[in-house]
Parts: structure tokens; C-alpha cells; sequence
């Protein structure tokens, strides 16, 4: 937003600090004409940055949390985000800035709004069993939105500026990290979209990388973990190999969000795809990455070139080697699914989600349990609260 009309005019008072005593001094000497216009140009144009400031939206003023055990998966106003800037004419970030309102001022030809510039993350902070806050393994998050980047041919962002942006977001935030014990964490956003405008298909000439912070509650809120009901999309693709499909962009998303309502509008909690070459081997679902308990025992995540990695499914397989599992990355065909005693949905909000049934047409699969699953979403929960040994070195302390 626009700053107050006050903040606008002062330096132009400030540079005609004569004309604004003569006008009210009634002993001095009559003003030019030209000083006096100059004078009149100034009031109109005040009156009128005094006018356009009404119309703006009412500023969001941060939210004060008491009821944290009651706390929702939504979006909440907190003290503001981080903002940074890349330019083509110095190469290089900007030193950042921390911004209070949640509005980004962008041309009407931006990158962003035409051409799907935009890429994201998912990361979150913890208020853990000692007291401090931590952020949770930011290294593979960077490392991530860098190889986006690369794809999308956006600047990419330095994984340091990556990790200070993070922690700058969180200490001016800090008060908005649930209390250890509520089930809670501040969730973190990351993105980058291009800001400059563009027509014509063309990297764009400014970059823009922002960290918003939002505290949230349990995905699933109070209460054991309900089994989501899955439906296979036949008539949709999610991603065509060679193609995005590999890294967090937007426009990934939106195009979910036609097949995700009309599987809604049918009882189903989320979408699955099959690779859109063959339709043989499962791949994603809605927003999460598929895993299971094969029939061995085993731990079984698909492979291809066109799903995302999640940073989440990673932690898992390393937690799971650690218990001595054996881990399969690999094509999974649909009709080795069915035999799966456990199947889940992996991402950062949800850590692991139980998945009850998959439909494909008319016919529906179910899965019976979810209890080396939840072993293993409990040992990774156990890890950013503090409670168990980060062996791996994933979480990092944030000085509050």
C-alpha cells in the first residue's frame, strides 16, 4: 500500500518551507504568482493523495491469539513478512526488507500475473520442549526452490539468503509460534515470483522473494486422524513428464483445482494421479506425495521424473532406515497398490495423512491400518518438538 498522503507531501514542504509561512503570515509580502501556484499544485494534490488513501483497503491489523488449543489451518494477520528484491541491473539481491501489510504493489503486466513466474515452499517453526523456537531442515527447502528456479528461469535465491530471510520472518513473529503442547506451529511461506513487466514470453528483469508467516493448528484438528477417502482422476493429468511436474510451481496447482471439486463434490477428501503416458503407475496426490507399507513391510514412495520431491517423505525414509525398514523408491504400479496394507499422504502441513480408500471408477479399495505409518509421523514430530535426537541436523535453533 501506498504510504499516508502526509508522508507523500513532506518532503515537498519540507523543500518550500518559505511559501508555507507566507501563506500563513498575514504580515508578509504577497507571494509570486508563480509560488503561489506552485503553492495551489501542492493543496490539490494533497487533497487528492488524501482522497485515494481513503479507498485503500483497511490496513490488517495483527491478530492477538489467546485460545491456542482452538487454533484452525487458515490464514491469520500477524506483525508482517520479509520482503527481498533481485535486479537485473546489479545481478544481486537487495539487503531485504520487513513489510507490515500483506499487499504487493505490481504492475499490471508483471511476470507473475501472465505467464505463471511463481514458485513456493512450505516450512514451519516450533516452539519446542526447551522452550526455543526452531525451524525444521530450511537447507532442503532452498535447495529445492533453487532447482525451480533453474526451471523456470527465475533468479535463484542463495540458500543464505534463503535461511536469513526465514529467520528474520520468525523473530518479528515470534509471538505467533504456538505454545509447546497446543499441537501447533507457525507455518511458513516462502516464494518467488517474477515482478517486472513483461509482455511477451521472456524472463522477467525483477525478481521478488517474500517470506510470509502464519500460525496454525493441527491439519486435522482435535481428536484421532480420520482416514481420507482418495479418487483416482482418469479424465486429468497431473503433470506431463519432462514437463513441472518436479518442482513447486503454481501453476502445477491450479490445475488441480478443477479435478480436486469434482471429486470433492463426490464424497472424496482428495485426488490421485496416475502417470499420463501409460495410466499404470500412481504418481501424487492432490498436494502430497503417495506412500505405503507394501505387503513386506516395506517402505514404498513412487518415483518418477514428474513428482515433486517432498522434503517431508525424505525425513520419513531416513526415520525409517534408522529403524532398520527397507526403503523402495521406485515406479509403483496401481495394481501393486491395492496389496498394500497402509497407504499415506505426505507434505509439510499434514506431516502423514491415513489414506482409507482409493475409488478408481466405481470400484473402491480400502486399507486397513495406519500403525507403522503414524510410528513413523510420531518420530518425526518427536524430532521438531524437541522431544527425541535430531540425528540428522534438521532443525535450527532461531535466536528470538
Amino acid at each position: 500500500q501506498p504510504p499516508p498522503f502526509c508522508l507523500v507531501m513532506l518532503p515537498l514542504r519540507r523543500a518550500l518551507p518559505h511559501l508555507y509561512r507566507r501563506a500563513h503570515c498575514s504580515s508578509a509580502a504577497p507571494i509570486p504568482p508563480s509560488e503561489l501556484r506552485l503553492l495551489q499544485q501542492v493543496s490539490r494534490l494533497e487533497a487528492r493523495v488524501h482522497a485515494l488513501e481513503r479507498e485503500l483497503p483497511e490496513r490488517v491489523k495483527p491478530a492477538r491469539i489467546t485460545d491456542w488449543e482452538n487454533l484452525g489451518f487458515g490464514i491469520t494477520p500477524t506483525n508482517g513478512h520479509v520482503r527481498y528484491t533481485w535486479s537485473s541491473k546489479t545481478s544481486s539481491w537487495d539487503a531485504g526488507r520487513f513489510i507490515t501489510d500483506p499487499y504487493v504493489n505490481l504492475h499490471v503486466h508483471a511476470g507473475v500475473l501472465h505467464y505463471g513466474m511463481t514458485l513456493f515452499e512450505g516450512c514451519k517453526a516450533f516452539r519446542c520442549k526447551d522452550g526455543k523456537v526452531r525451524v525444521c531442515n530450511l537447507e532442503a527447502n532452498a535447495e529445492r526452490l533453487r532447482n525451480g528456479a533453474n526451471r523456470l528461469v527465475m533468479a535463484p535465491v542463495p540458500t543464505k539468503v534463503f535461511i536469513e530471510a526465514i529467520h528474520w520472518a520468525v523473530r518479528a513473529n515470534a509471538e505467533y509460534v504456538p505454545p509447546y503442547g497446543s499441537g501447533g506451529s507457525l507455518y511458513i511461506r516462502p516464494f518467488l515470483i517474477g515482478s517486472s513487466p513483461v509482455l511477451g514470453l521472456q524472463p522477467c528483469s525483477e525478481f521478488q522473494f517474500m517470506v510470509s508467516v502464519i500460525p496454525v493448528g493441527n491439519y486435522f484438528g482435535k481428536g484421532p486422524i480420520k482416514g481420507i477417502d482418495a479418487k483416482i482422476m482418469t479424465n486429468f493429468d497431473r503433470a506431463a513428464p519432462k514437463g513441472t511436474g518436479d518442482v513447486k510451481a503454481g501453476g502445477n496447482y491450479a490445475a488441480d483445482l478443477l479435478p480436486l471439486k469434482h471429486a470433492k463434490a463426490e464424497g472424496f477428501g482428495t485426488t490421485l494421479y496416475l502417470d499420463c503416458a501409460e495410466h499404470k503407475y500412481v504418481e501424487e496426490f492432490s498436494v502430497s506425495n503417495l506412500l505405503g507399507i507394501s505387503s513386506s513391510g516395506a517402505y514404498v514412495t513412487p518415483k518418477t521424473s514428474s513428482i515433486l520431491p517432498s522434503i517431508t517423505n525424505r525425513m520419513l525414509m531416513d526415520i525409517a532406515r534408522d529403524k532398520g525398514m527397507v526403503v523402495e523408491e521406485r515406479p509403483l504400479p496401481w495394481e501393486e497398490l491395492k496389496t498394500f496394507k497402509e497407504v499415506g499422504a505426505c507434505g509439510t502441513a499434514t506431516v502423514v495423512a491415513p489414506i482409507q480408500s482409493i475409488t478408481d471408477g466405481t470400484t473402491r479399495h480400502e486399507f486397513g491400518g495406519f500403525e507403522q505409518l503414524n510410528i513413523l509421523r510420531d518420530s518425526l514430530q518427536a524430532v521438531q518438538h524437541g522431544e527425541a535426537e535430531d540425528k540428522w541436523g534438521w532443525m535450527a535453533e532461531v535466536a528470538c
